[in-house]
């Protein structure tokens, strides 16, 4: 709507085009004592989101006044609430050529007409109003139109037309994807993406669009040289955010095909995040995980790191109960401060495994069911501490639960049914 009831951004420089040279035709306004009430009430109204309170309000001022600014009001609010058929009625019938509101009220005409579905109208009066009023704006909203008709052609000359005037990201997507997906003029729309890039900046979305044209066209070298010139580019800018988004997209389409290569770029470049871990977590490496678990905590003293780095020190050491205190040092620090399940499931069943606190790795399980009461890792933790205790019967049901609902192909899962239905209390 800021769009189509907004003053135009750019227009052509030529001075028989200029619009600032146009005089316009003088709307004889006529007074109303009431005016300045009823434009507090319709103001009102929109602020409250009243808006059939707020078009009716803006109507009457029209009426009473004759000014044209309160009819433009009411067809820029008629057309947020998608009331076509009124915009189209009201435009028409008092229309002026060559007023100051001319344009707006045409391209509100225009914009009903194609919502409702009347495309031979619309395209008729936009080419009129391209032709009066030369600007980026209109040649965007007849172009959306001529998309809509799939004249592909007519809409692209028309997108760039707006993009020559205004060299804008977003006219430029609109544009290379006409181009790339309905003309098939594939390379020159990734060539006109690569120009606006080089010369503009790294926008990120038209980055995204040239990056799923590279990957279309498996242009596979071009995709991973843009990628690491994006990573640099938003480094350099401190950009983290983007950086960030830059360095999901780089593991989305190289670690797929080799994951090596991801975790090399991202080593050299001393990018140790989530995003270097996950690979790490993905590629097998518990030792660089955890090494790098441990940086990261000591960086920002966040306790799901040393979480992490308790459970990666118990599952890649042969001898566990030579870790043992360590691990178990590490989750009870976790969890003086922070309630988490699967931490307290993972500390509960080391406690009961290893027959060191079968009594708190129960109640650390119970706690952890509170949140999950239907996981089944959490019951088997359950079942296992019963079994513990000789509460042979409660361990019995719930394993039972687990088998019915897993089977027993696990080994732990085998191992905890087989002696808990031998149980005797």
């Amino acid at each position: 709507m800021l769009v189509l009831n907004g003053c135009s951004t750019k227009t052509l420089n030529d001075k028989n085009d200029d619009v600032s040279k146009i005089t316009f035709t003088e709307v004889k306004t006529k007074p109303y004592n009431l005016e300045n009430q009823y434009i507090i009430l319709a103001l009102e109204s929109e602020n409250q989101k009243l808006y059939n309170d707020a078009t009716s309000l803006y109507f009457k001022l029209f009426e009473n006044t004759n000014n044209y600014e309160y009819l433009v009001k009411y067809l820029s609010i008629a057309t947020v609430v998608k009331d076509f058929e009124s915009v189209k009625k009201y435009s028409k019938k008092y229309m002026i050529e060559n007023i100051k509101e001319e344009e707006v009220i045409l391209r509100l005409y225009i914009y009903a007409l194609f919502k409702l579905n009347e495309k031979e109208e619309a395209l008729k009066i936009g080419e009129n109003l391209i032709f009066k009023y030369k600007n980026d704006t209109n040649y965007q909203l007849l172009g959306s139109i001529y998309l809509e008709d799939k004249q592909y052609q007519k809409a692209y000359n028309l997108f760039d037309l707006a993009y020559q005037l205004t060299n804008n990201s977003n006219t430029l997507l609109t544009l290379t994807n006409i181009q790339f997906n309905s003309l098939l003029e594939k390379e020159q729309a990734i060539k006109k993406l690569e120009n606006h890039i080089q010369m503009s900046g790294y926008d990120f979305n038209l980055s995204i669009q040239l990056l799923s044209f590279y990957e279309k066209l498996n242009q596979k070298e071009k995709l991973i040289t843009f990628l690491k010139n994006m990573f640099f580019y938003y480094k350099n800018s401190e950009n983290q955010f983007l950086l960030n988004k830059t360095k999901i997209l780089f593991i989305k389409y190289v670690a797929r095909d080799d994951i090596n290569s991801a975790i090399d770029f991202l080593e050299e470049n001393h990018e140790e995040d989530e995003n270097l871990l996950n690979l790490y977590k993905i590629s097998n490496q518990p030792e660089k995980a955890y090494e790098l678990l441990n940086r990261l905590y000591v960086n920002t003293n966040n306790l799901d790191y040393l979480a992490q780095q308790a459970i990666f020190e118990f599952e890649m050491t042969n001898d566990k109960e030579s870790v043992l205190t360590d691990v178990i040092a590490k989750f009870e620090k976790v969890l003086e401060t922070t309630s988490n399940h699967i931490y307290e499931n993972y500390l509960a069943y080391i406690l009961i495994d290893f027959n060191i606190d079968v009594k708190k790795g129960l109640i650390l399980v119970k706690k952890a069911l509170e949140v999950e009461p239907n996981n089944i890792a959490y019951i088997d933790t359950l079942a296992w501490g019963e079994y513990k205790m000789k509460n042979c019967k409660e361990a019995y049901i719930q394993m039972k639960r687990v088998v019915d609902e897993i089977g027993t192909d696990d080994y732990d899962i085998k191992l905890h049914w087989e002696q808990i239905k031998e149980c005797k209390e």
